[in-house]
């Protein structure tokens, strides 16, 4: 077997936090599913708070920084909101929804999600000012956006993707037309097209 790397440690994590939550994630169900010893994740990690730790870092990073870098590299401002939003559909949800529960009873995991759900809003607040929204009106409507995925996260299990997707084509539209009417008409001769 090929040697596993963190990363492979904290996408198991994910997947065990998505279909079992919290209470499943432990070094013995990590070790099962990667079919590794306890000693591997020793080895790499020294302790299950510390692996907390590091997973923790590892979901900011990749469902908030990096994707909103890929959205930023969108030399259009109604690219980097499409990029966003679509990046928002394909989010892991079942994970992100375990992560969540998890924050109602842990301090560590609730100021992460506080810190993730912070600056998930501020980079929609800033891909609605690039649109040409002054940034009371971005913040309002990147709080809805924030909303509504934490809305579905908590309320669907799973989550419908493609109802999802519909709800945020129209808030899309409502972002869009809140900028400037053209954008709406363009967007509408571009999906029916």
């Amino acid at each position: 077997m090929d040697r596993l790397s963190v990363e492979d440690y904290y996408r198991a994590a994910l997947d065990v936090l998505g279909e079992s939550g919290s209470e499943a994630l432990t070094i013995n169900a990590l070790c099962e599913r990667l079919q590794v010893t306890k000693g591997s994740f020793y080895h790499h990690f020294g302790s299950m708070p510390a692996f907390v730790d590091a997973l923790l870092l590892f979901w900011e990073s990749e469902s908030t920084e990096r994707l909103t870098a890929i959205a930023k590299a969108q030399p259009d401002a109604t690219l980097r909101i499409a990029t966003l939003l679509e990046f928002t559909v394909s989010l892991p949800h079942a994970s992100e929804a375990a992560i969540r529960a998890w924050a109602r009873s842990n301090a560590e995991v609730n100021a992460v999600t506080v810190r993730v759900d912070r600056r998930r809003e501020r980079h929609v607040t800033d891909a609605v000012v690039a649109l040409g929204l002054d940034r009371t009106a971005a913040r309002l409507l990147a709080r809805m956006t924030i909303n509504l995925l934490v809305g579905a996260q908590q309320r669907e299990q799973p989550v419908d993707v493609k109802r999802l997707r519909q709800t945020f084509e129209e808030l899309r539209k409502l972002i869009f037309l809140e900028a400037d009417p053209k954008l709406v008409a363009h967007l509408v001769r571009a999906t029916s097209g």
